[in-house]
């Protein structure tokens, strides 16, 4: 569900070196690396806050111009499409790291769900850039969601307690059906296998025989935290922590062993608990609402240094800003405890990054570091094109470099050479149409003529 096509496997085989190096210590592992994701958008980071400097002369120059043309719009956007490529200042500059952040996001969140795929040796891994395969590990998933969804029918009974009719009604493919979508792929009664119902019938019946808490713990809303059916591999840990690691043996001879030395826990925190209000894991939304806030009110604090004049965007805006973090608290809850470590510990890097930044790339230097650059010609970007396209449209004839429009650019952002009497013809048929628009504007007589 959350596997990012090359995002997640690239991730994934990223936690395994970080794992592999820190000798199996998924502590330190998941420390370094947060750090090197954050260092790898390190320098749309850069780019963003180089923007956000230049802002600071860039908005009172903006100001004026909304005051100037406050009646005139068509005129505003002009003029400020032009303010903007005179101080270099993009205005979807800071789109781009948070597409960015928020694609390494979901893509973490595969990793974090798929552990065994990345950081165990279990079993024989096949890797591409659009996914992993593991059969060993898929078969232990099948199993898990296999007999979850055969307890849930035991209503607390062992097995035991079962009599014929029910353990006949109990084990058919026809049960495998009401579990809906598992690993979301819906089962049907084609593709559930005989052997994966075998067994789960195998755990219950040779390994759990007379155990009546057996069924009751596996499904337990505290053990297992719910809505867990597409997230098998944290159902794993959860079912060898709840004490019933011996049913994958039935998957493979010593696959339970190797299961329990895969270290997924954060200083002895396991990683795929759910966090609750009941439990010490409300800990983990907690520091992640801290550490978000604290980003978030650093961030406002620089901004208003920096860019005094900058809008604030009013009420709305400043309560939007709080809000995230809230809201990110409040999700917390519904992934993994390691999602939620790693974004704690993502926005702490944020903050020292936020601050380090601030205090390297301020406003003065940059406007400095602009200053000093060479100015070298090249192709127009596609936004001064754009810019371009427009005011020949509004008739003004006046190129983005502030020159009379008598060169023109082609597909590819090359200049077009023009001759004498082409550049004459074209002068002359712009001023046409500009003196058509505007009598057509007032209402006035308009007779075309071309002159020699």
């Amino acid at each position: 569900m959350w596997n990012i096509p090359i995002i997640t496997p690239i991730l994934g085989y990223l936690m395994k070196l970080c794992y592999w190096i820190c000798q199996n210590n998924y502590a330190i592992a998941l420390i370094i690396f947060t750090l090197i994701v954050k260092l790898l958008a390190l320098p749309t980071s850069i780019k963003q806050q180089k923007s956000t400097a230049k802002m600071a002369k860039f908005s009172p120059k903006l100001q004026r111009l909304q005051k100037q043309y406050a009646n005139n719009k068509e005129k505003l956007q002009e003029e400020t499409m032009k303010l903007y490529n005179e101080e270099g200042v993009n205005p979807m500059g800071s789109c781009l790291p948070t597409i960015i952040t928020m694609v390494i996001l979901f893509g973490v969140i595969g990793v974090v769900y798929s552990p065994l795929n990345y950081i165990s040796n279990i079993g024989d891994q096949s890797f591409s850039l659009w996914s992993t395969k593991n059969e060993t590990i898929t078969e232990a998933e099948d199993l898990v969601t296999d007999v979850i969804i055969l307890a849930d029918k035991l209503d607390g009974k062992s097995y035991s307690e079962l009599t014929d009719e029910e353990i006949e009604e109990i084990f058919t493919v026809d049960v495998l059906e009401e579990g809906g979508k598992i690993n979301s792929v819906s089962v049907s009664q084609d593709d559930a296998s005989e052997s994966e119902l075998e067994r789960a019938q195998r755990v219950f019946a040779e390994l759990y025989y007379d155990d009546a808490e057996f069924a009751e713990k596996i499904t337990d809303s505290d053990v297992l935290a719910s809505r867990l059916y597409q997230r098998p591999q944290l159902l794993i840990f959860q079912i060898i922590d709840a004490g019933y690691g011996d049913m994958f043996n039935v998957v493979e001879d010593g696959l339970t062993d190797e299961l329990e030395e895969v270290d997924y826990t954060f200083f002895s925190i396991p990683l795929s608990a759910m966090p609750s209000w009941t439990s010490f894991y409300v800990i983990i939304p907690i520091l992640s609402l801290l550490s978000q806030l604290a980003l978030t009110i650093i961030s406002q604090r620089y901004q208003k240094k920096n860019n005094a004049n900058a809008s604030t965007g009013g009420m709305g805006m400043k309560a939007m800003l709080y809000i995230m973090p809230l809201f990110s608290f409040w999700i917390s809850f519904s992934f993994p405890a390691g999602l939620g470590l790693y974004w704690t510990l993502s926005s702490i890097y944020s903050l020292i990054q936020t601050v380090a930044l601030n205090k390297i790339y301020t406003p003065e230097r940059v406007e400095k570091m602009d200053a000093g650059k060479k100015k070298k010609k090249k192709k127009p970007s596609m936004y001064e094109r754009a810019l371009q396209a427009q005011q020949m449209q509004q008739g003004g004839g006046v190129n983005t470099n502030g020159s009379s429009a008598t060169v023109l650019y082609d597909e590819d952002g090359n200049e077009k050479k023009m001759s004498k009497e082409e550049r004459r013809a074209y002068d002359r048929q712009k001023i046409a149409e500009a003196r058509k628009r505007m009598a057509e504007k007032y209402g006035d007589e308009y007779e075309e003529f071309l002159d020699d």
